[in-house]
């Protein structure tokens, strides 16, 4: 009789459930993600600092908020549609949360966000504008037929803070300003803050540019 073993077939080695091959699988990647997102977004942040030679940060343009913050989930509504995390992702976000009523100030950075927005022309696709209102009569209608695509986003005092908070935590180490408009990136880092006072020129510079050394959003 021989020692050696015979090979085995196929047929001898049990077959692998698809379900569970396809959850180890899922569960495998979940975990590359953990640590594979937060380095991304690192070389990303990096890229873009580097390549912009400078400019983007300068005190003569929008503030750049450094590290970027990256915001957690939070819960919101517009006329159209939910507003939350995975709205921001995928397109860069401009971003005002104007507070109590909607005067001269607030009209001219809504007016501001949607000339900046024009002047990209074939990029402006990659781009949206949102507002966080405090109310559903904050922005008048006539206001709102004056920037059709504005997003409104709105919802309970606490649903809000929890962005509104995520984001003024994103600037506690800064000069605190009013009336900003934020640029959050195609993963929901909050990333500029332009003061309500900077030429939207300045603002149209830094974004142009953001959006000339990134493929992303």
């Amino acid at each position: 009789m021989s020692d050696t073993a015979s090979p085995k077939s196929e047929a001898d080695y049990p077959e692998i459930d698809p379900v569970k091959r396809r959850a180890s699988r899922i569960k495998l990647l979940t975990i590359l993600a953990v640590f594979a997102i937060p380095l991304i977004l690192a070389t990303l942040y990096l890229q873009v600092v580097r390549m912009s030679g400078g400019a983007v940060g300068d005190t003569s343009r929008g503030q750049l908020i450094k590290p970027a913050v990256p915001l957690t989930a939070f819960s919101l509504q517009t006329p159209d549609e939910a507003f939350n995390l995975e709205s921001l992702y995928g397109i860069w976000t401009m971003l005002y949360m104007p507070e109590g009523e909607c005067l001269d100030a607030c009209r001219m950075s809504l007016y501001n966000m949607r000339q900046v927005r024009l002047a990209l022309n074939q990029r402006m696709d990659r781009v949206q504008r949102v507002v966080l209102a405090e109310s559903a009569d904050q922005l008048d209608e006539s206001l709102l037929a004056e920037h059709l695509g504005l997003m409104v986003a709105s919802g309970t005092p606490a649903e809000q803070a929890v962005l509104r908070d995520q984001v003024h935590a994103a600037e506690s180490a800064m000069e605190p300003v009013t009336g900003a408009i934020y640029l959050l990136d195609p993963f929901g880092n909050v990333m500029l803050r332009f003061p309500a006072d900077l030429p939207p020129k300045s603002m149209l510079k830094d974004i142009k540019h953001l959006l000339k050394v990134s493929r992303i959003g």
